[in-house]
């Protein structure tokens, strides 16, 4: 069923781009699709979302916590997104592919120049129907705690004085299945597949999806970058306590 709805979908946000010769507009297309899909992979994987707070309204620039692929699925199905994601994420099954192709930005980490062409190349994928979306961590984590966000791809906001919304995430699973910890947040060295083949056993996972009451504005990008780390880390809600973090 993952595989068809994500054909379906991936269809769909394609067809955008010829038929635009008509009058349609293909990014409102392209966003509405999307968002749809995200909806659907939340259904088929037995997501169930609670929201606090109020999703921005695009364009806009926000960063998250990470702790699973399944973030993707959770945010877009509540906003309209594109993801600046790591350039690992291209080597997944299917998504990787469906993911380059309707506007994700990927990033090369260890590669500075990498991260200038990104920076360059975001006002492009910001406009009135879908906002930016960041994982500042620069990995997913076991849920215990966010770790401190990094500066390097806040440069295009901090320039610009553009404010910056956050939101941050967090997973639980029925008392008798595995901790989410474990079971949805994808931190250990397992690969993709057999992560996602073991989340799809889960009867249900619940996610809860705080967004920050007021975006942060900072001209300085690690200043930025602090000021947004402290205000996620007073909302998180810890996936699993007192545990001893191994990442």
């Amino acid at each position: 069923m993952i595989i068809l709805a994500t054909a379906f979908f991936y269809l769909l946000i394609i067809t955008g781009i010829p038929i635009s010769i008509f009058g349609i507009n293909s990014k409102r297309w392209r966003a509405f699709f999307l968002q749809k899909w995200g909806v659907a992979m939340c259904w088929i994987i037995g997501l169930k979302v609670e929201v606090n707070g109020t999703p921005p309204v695009p364009p806009y620039f926000m960063v998250s916590n990470h702790l699973s692929y399944v973030d993707i699925f959770l945010l877009i199905s509540k906003t309209k997104s594109v993801f600046i994601a790591k350039s690992e994420v291209l080597s997944w099954p299917m998504f990787g592919f469906m993911s380059k192709t309707v506007g994700m930005l990927f990033v090369d980490r260890s590669k500075r120049t990498d991260v200038k062409r990104v920076n360059e190349l975001i006002s492009e994928r910001i406009n009135e129907f879908q906002g930016i979306l960041l994982f500042p961590e620069g990995t997913t984590t076991s849920g215990a705690k966010i770790l401190p966000y990094k500066a390097s791809l806040l440069a295009y906001p901090a320039e610009l004085g553009m404010p910056v919304h956050y939101a941050t995430i967090s997973y639980t699973t029925p008392v008798d299945e595995i901790n989410a910890s474990e079971s949805v947040c994808w931190w250990r060295d397992i690969t993709f597949t057999s992560h996602f083949l073991d989340l799809l056993t889960l009867s249900k996972i619940y996610a809860t999806i705080t967004f920050g009451a007021e975006p942060i504005t900072n001209n300085e990008r690690k200043e930025l970058a602090n000021d947004l780390y402290k205000k996620s880390k007073e909302q998180f809600i810890p996936v699993i306590e007192n545990f001893e973090y191994a990442k």
